[in-house]
């Protein structure tokens, strides 16, 4: 018997825990024998800083903002498209004047430094944020942006959520 995801109807094979369309979390009620041994967790994928996380929302003042992410050694940059064209040659210029707290580097974007950065929370089950020692920061990414940020936190020793 075929079993279907319970957030978006997709079929489901009885080695996955989560649904392969929509992330999904699967509760398995029995013993499930076939597919060998226990998965081993999949390595975070591989990023070179600097690099770019594209499709990213989060509020500024109250108001969701569209833009990109931007991960470097010493932070994150949050740059609004209204903020842009956020060009190769324009990311390179843009250095915060103290890279250890966080700046504006236009009327919505702004630099969050590592040490500002205590981890990164993203489940279905809660928000998804930054969390900073001031709060969350709400983000929204799509899966190919997490598993970004997942190399990220995992390149920089940041703990996920």
């Amino acid at each position: 018997m075929a079993e279907h995801c319970p957030s978006c109807g997709a079929p489901l094979s009885e080695a996955d825990s989560k649904c392969q369309q929509c992330g999904g979390a699967t509760t398995r009620r029995y013993a499930v024998f076939s597919g060998g041994g226990p998965k081993s967790a999949t390595p975070a994928a591989e990023i070179t800083l600097p690099c770019a996380v594209p499709d990213a929302r989060y509020p500024v003042a109250d108001v969701w903002t569209h833009g990109q992410l931007y991960l470097t050694d010493l932070g994150i940059y949050f740059l609004a498209e209204a903020d842009g064209p956020w060009t190769a040659e324009k990311l390179l210029t843009i250095v915060p004047p103290d890279p250890s707290s966080p700046s504006k580097v236009g009327p919505s974007s702004y630099f969050l430094p590592l040490n500002r950065i205590e981890r990164f929370q993203h489940s279905r089950l809660t928000s998804y944020s930054v969390v900073t020692p001031q709060g969350k920061k709400a983000l929204r990414l799509s899966p190919e942006g997490w598993k970004m940020i997942d190399a990220f936190a995992a390149k920089s020793g940041i703990p996920t959520a």
